[in-house]
C-alpha cells in the first residue's frame, strides 16, 4: 500500500500549484464567452421570437460536442507525448475561438466559438488531471484535498468567468471578447512552469482504444449513470439559465425577471464561491468518512436544492428582502452538501487510473467524456423543459437526474461492499 505521509518535492508542489491556477484562469475565460453568448440570445429573444430556449441550448451543447469527440484522443496523446502540451494547447484554442466572436455574433459563427472552446477543455482538463493523478500517486490524502481543489478550482473559475463576462459586457459590449483573450493568456502563462512527471511511453499506440477500454471496466459503468446524471444537472442549468433569466420577463417566475448580464455573472459567482468552499471542505473530510458516504451525502445536498429553488421562483418580484435572504440562505447550505460529490467522484475515477498507471491521462480523460456526455444530456433535456416551463422546468429536469444519481450511488455501495467481501474471502461470488 502506497504511504499517507510522503511529502512531496518543492518543485513539484509548486507545479501543482501552477496547474491549478491555470484551470482557474482557463474555466474563467471560457465561461467569460460561455456566459456572454446565452445572455446575448436571451436579450435577442425579447423582440425575436425565433431565439428560443432549444436554440441556446443547442449552441451549448456544441461545446460538450467538441469536448466528448476531443477529450479521449487529446487524453490518450498527453500519455505519449507529455501533458504540459496539451494543457497549454488548452488556452491556445479558446484565445483563437474568443477572437473570432470579436468579429461577428451571427448563429454559425458562435457554434465554431463553442466547439473551438469545447476542444480546448478537451485539450488541458484530462491532461491536467493525468498530471494532478501522477504527481499524487504516493498519498491517497493529498490525491483527495488535490483533487478537491481542482473541483474548486474548475467551478469557481466558471463562476468567476460568468461574473467577469457579464461585467465585461455591460460596460464594453463586443469589445469583451478581446479582453477575455487576455484571460486566456494569462492562463497559458501559469501553464508555462508546470514540470510534468514523468511519462511512461508504453502508453496505448491508439489514442481513443485506451479510453474506450476503461468505459468498458465494469467499475466504471457502475458510477457512470450517478456521474452522468451530476453532470447532466450542471449542463442543463449552464446551458439555460442565462437565457432564461435575461430574456422575455415572466411575472410569474422569480428568476426570470430579464435580468441584466452583469446581475446573471454575479449570481453565477455566488454559487461558485459556496460550491468552492464546499469542495475545499469536503477534500479534507473526505478521507475521514470515506468516499461512499461524501458521494451519498452530496446526492442529498442536490436533491433538497430542488424544492428551495421552486420555493425561491415561486416568490413575487416585491417578497420582503429577510424572506428572500433567508431563503438563499438555505439554498446555498444545499449547494454547499452537494459540492462534496464532485471530489469524491474525481478521486474515484483517480483509484481506478492506479489500476493502469501508464494510461493515467487517458482515464482520467474519461472526466472530460463523462462530463461532456453528462452536460450534452442536461443540455438536450433542458431546451425542451425550458421551453415548456421555464426555470420550472429545469427545477423537475433536476429532479429526475437527482433520483437517478441517488440510485445509482446507492448500487455502487453496495457493489464495492460485496467486491470487498470477495477479495477477502475468494470461495464467495458476486450477485449477478
Amino acid at each position: 500500500m502506497a504511504p499517507h505521509t510522503i511529502l512531496m518535492p518543492v518543485s513539484q508542489t509548486r507545479s501543482l500549484v501552477f496547474a491549478l491556477a491555470g484551470t482557474f484562469v482557463l474555466r474563467c475565460a471560457s465561461y467569460g464567452a460561455g456566459i456572454i453568448i446565452p445572455t446575448f440570445l436571451g436579450i435577442k429573444s425579447r423582440s425575436d421570437s425565433d431565439v428560443t430556449a432549444s436554440l441556446a441550448a443547442l449552441i451549448a451543447i456544441t461545446f460538450y460536442g467538441a469536448e466528448l469527440v476531443g477529450a479521449p484522443i487529446f487524453g490518450a496523446l498527453s500519455d505519449r507525448r507529455g501533458r504540459k502540451l496539451f494543457m497549454i494547447l488548452g488556452p491556445i484554442f479558446g484565445g483563437v475561438a474568443i477572437q473570432m466572436l470579436g468579429f461577428t455574433s451571427i448563429i454559425p459563427i458562435l457554434i465554431v466559438v463553442r466547439v473551438l472552446e469545447g476542444l480546448s477543455t478537451a485539450s488541458s482538463a484530462p491532461a491536467t488531471l493525468g498530471f494532478l493523478s501522477a504527481a499524487t500517486a504516493s498519498s491517497e490524502r493529498s490525491r483527495g484535498r488535490v483533487m478537491g481543489l481542482y473541483e474548486a478550482a474548475t467551478v469557481v473559475g466558471l463562476a468567476s468567468g460568468a461574473a467577469l463576462g457579464g461585467r465585461l459586457y455591460d460596460s464594453f459590449g463586443t469589445t469583451a471578447f478581446t479582453l477575455l483573450a487576455i484571460v486566456y493568456l494569462v492562463s497559458l502563462l501559469l501553464f508555462l512552469p508546470v514540470r510534468d512527471v514523468k511519462t511512461s511511453r508504453d502508453a496505448a499506440h491508439h489514442p481513443g482504444f485506451a479510453t474506450l477500454r476503461r468505459v468498458a471496466s465494469g467499475r466504471i459503468l457502475r458510477f457512470a449513470p450517478a456521474w452522468l446524471a451530476a453532470n447532466a444537472v450542471l449542463g442543463s442549468w449552464f446551458a439555460v439559465a442565462p437565457f432564461l433569466a435575461s430574456g422575455r420577463p415572466d411575472p410569474s417566475q422569480f428568476l426570470m425577471q430579464g435580468f441584466r448580464p452583469g446581475q446573471i455573472g454575479v449570481a453565477f459567482m455566488a454559487f461558485g464561491i459556496v460550491f468552492t468552499l464546499g469542495a475545499i471542505t469536503w477534500g479534507f473530510v473526505m478521507p475521514r468518512i470515506g468516499r461512499q458516504a461524501t458521494l451519498l451525502i452530496g446526492v442529498a445536498g442536490l436533491l433538497a436544492s430542488t424544492p428551495i429553488f421552486f420555493i425561491i421562483n415561486r416568490q413575487s418580484a416585491g417578497q420582503e428582502r429577510t424572506t428572500m435572504l433567508a431563503l438563499f440562505a438555505i439554498l446555498a447550505v444545499a449547494i454547499f452538501v452537494e459540492s462534496g460529490f464532485t471530489p469524491a467522484a474525481l478521486a474515484y475515477l483517480a483509484e481506478i487510473a492506479e489500476e493502469r498507471p501508464s494510461d493515467r491521462g487517458a482515464v482520467m480523460g474519461l472526466y472530460s467524456v463523462l462530463l461532456s456526455v453528462g452536460q450534452l444530456l442536461g443540455g438536450a433535456l433542458a431546451g425542451p423543459a425550458a421551453s415548456l416551463a421555464g426555470i420550472n422546468g429545469l427545477i423537475g429536469v433536476t429532479v429526475v437526474l437527482g433520483v437517478v444519481a441517488a440510485v445509482t450511488v446507492v448500487k455502487l455501495g453496495r457493489s464495492e461492499a460485496q467486491s470487498r467481501l470477495v477479495e477477502m474471502d475468494p470461495t464467495m461470488t458476486m450477485p449477478g
